[in-house]
Order: structure tokens, then C-alpha cells, then sequence
């Protein structure tokens, strides 16, 4: 589980560090700031006229409160943070997102005031302000956030998507049921999965590459002995070939397993998303599952 939030986290550092995202985030927060401004008119710019009407005069002042914010972030990203911070961490880059708040509240109380002629400047209205103008800039910042995180995501599924484990395997597994009288031979290549159903486990294969079941009776821990390391728990009642996996899908909160040969899915159950996502993206990690059998 370290190693994939790690490998998401290096993304994400990485995503913030480059100009394309630093503009995406700066003009972002400048332009839902005037559009919010344009809409609702908060912090009195209406002068709390019922019967105000928008006009272009309006529309270039709270254009230009938008600007002011946008340039003063664009000189804090593109200057201050790389001169200051040049390879920051998260609480880094966290102190820096407040520090960036503080800026766009700092400088959007200053262009209200300079265009009331400075009728409400004072400490007590400042830090009044600081909290309203947060809190519309959140929007923005918050998408913002979630876009680099599926990002992250995304990237972290194409890594395991071709980064399929490599291991020597033996040719033929041999799976037997309870009463080892019925022994159950398929190829290793061939195996896909096992699902425990009550006492019997469903073996899914490929044969000459349609996919096929064969039922035996036993317990998935018993024949998930027989098996090599290759094949793990995902869940209390699926062991998979990751060999097999050709793509995954999902958080450590909803996986799913995609396999060769069918569109169909095996879960994975959030107790083993660590040690499946360590197993596919990195197969020299060495992982153990843990839950119900």
C-alpha cells in the first residue's frame, strides 16, 4: 500500500512542479473569482443597490479584481515557489496553498478597498474578509486538487497496465479436490482465477483461448497452497493469476481486476489492494495477504 501511494504522490509532485498545471491552477482561481464576482455580487460591490443592474463599467472592475488575483498568483507560482521551494513535499506544498490564500485574500481586499477609496480598510474588516474570499476561491482550488489526483490515478493504472509482473511459472498446476481422488490439470499460462462458492471452488481457465470453469470440491485456502506465488488473494473468495491481469481499474476502495481472454472483472477487497497494486506495479515487493479465507 506504501508503494502505490508513493508512486501517486511522486505524480502529483511532479504534476504541480510543471508550467502548464501552475497556469491551469492560477487561471482557474482568477477566473471563477470573476465570474462568482459577476454573478453575485458578494462584499457589498453592488452597494447593495435591490435595483442594480450589470453594466460595463461592472464588468471591467470586477474583470481587473479577477486580473489582480490571476498576476499575483502567477508571480507566486511561477517565482516565489520555485525560487523558495524548489523541490518541495506535500506539507510543503500545503503550507505554500495557505500562503497562496492569504496572497489572492490580500490582494483582492486591497483592490475593493482602492476602488471604494479605501472606505473600509481596517484590520478588523481584513480579517473579516480573508475567510469570504477563502472560501469562494475553494471551488477552483478543490477541483483543481481532485484533477491532479485523478491524474494520478490514471497514471498509476497505465504504469500497471505495462508493467505486467514477470515470473518463471511452472507448466502444469495441479489442483485436487477434497477426496484427491479427482486431480484437476490445467496449464499454468491457462489459469485466470479461482472463486470459492460454499464448498466448491470454480476454477476459471482458458482452453485454446475461450474462457472455461471447472468445478471441484474443496476450499479455496487448500487449493490456493497448490498454487505458486504468482497466484494471490484478492479478496475472501478470489485468488487470481496475475500473470493473467491485463489492466486494473478503480481505488484501493473499489478494484477490479481485468483479465486476457473476456471483458469479464474480479474484485478486489480493500484489505489486499495494497499488496495487489505492490504485486502488479512492483514485482520484486514482497507481499502477504491478510483477511478471511
Amino acid at each position: 500500500m506504501e508503494h502505490a501511494a508513493t508512486a501517486s504522490d511522486e505524480h502529483l509532485l511532479h504534476c504541480v512542479a510543471l508550467p502548464w498545471y501552475k497556469g491551469v491552477f492560477v487561471g482557474a482561481v482568477g477566473g471563477f473569482l470573476t465570474l462568482f464576482l459577476v454573478a453575485f455580487q458578494p462584499f457589498g460591490v453592488s452597494n447593495h443597490d435591490p435595483n442594480f443592474q450589470i453594466d460595463l463599467p461592472f464588468l471591467v472592475y470586477m474583470l481587473g479584481a479577477g486580473l489582480a488575483v490571476t498576476l499575483a498568483l502567477a508571480v507566486s507560482e511561477f517565482v516565489l515557489r520555485p525560487a523558495l521551494l524548489p523541490a518541495p513535499r506535500r506539507p510543503q506544498l500545503l503550507g505554500w496553498l495557505a500562503w497562496d490564500y492569504l496572497l489572492a485574500g490580500t490582494v483582492a481586499y486591497l483592490y475593493y478597498n482602492y476602488l471604494g477609496d479605501w472606505h473600509d480598510f481596517s484590520w478588523a474588516s481584513y480579517l473579516r474578509f480573508l475567510p469570504d474570499i477563502a472560501l469562494v476561491i475553494s471551488f477552483p482550488v478543490a477541483a483543481f486538487i481532485f484533477y491532479l489526483r485523478h491524474q494520478a490515478v490514471v497514471a498509476r493504472l497505465v504504469h500497471l497496465t505495462s508493467a505486467a509482473p514477470q515470473h518463471t511459472l511452472p507448466e502444469m498446476l495441479h489442483l485436487s479436490a477434497d477426496n484427491d481422488r479427482e486431480v484437476f490439470t490445467v496449464a499454468s499460462g491457462d489459469l485466470l482465477y479461482l472463486e470459492s462458492q460454499d464448498n466448491y471452488v470454480t476454477v476459471v481457465y482458458l482452453q485454446q483461448g475461450r474462457r472455461q470453469t471447472r468445478l471441484l470440491r474443496s476450499s479455496l485456502k487448500r487449493l490456493e497452497a497448490m498454487l505458486p506465488a504468482i497466484c494471490r488473494r484478492c479478496h475472501r473468495s478470489f485468488v487470481v493469476n496475475l500473470a493473467q491481469v491485463r489492466a486494473c481499474h478503480g481505488n484501493q476502495h473499489g478494484l477490479k481486476l481485468h483479465f486476457a481472454g473476456g471483458d469479464e472483472t474480479v474484485p478486489v477487497s480493500r484489505a489486499y489492494a495494497g499488496p495487489i497494486l505492490a504485486a502488479l506495479g512492483n514485482p520484486a515487493v514482497p507481499t502477504t495477504g491478510t483477511g478471511a479465507s
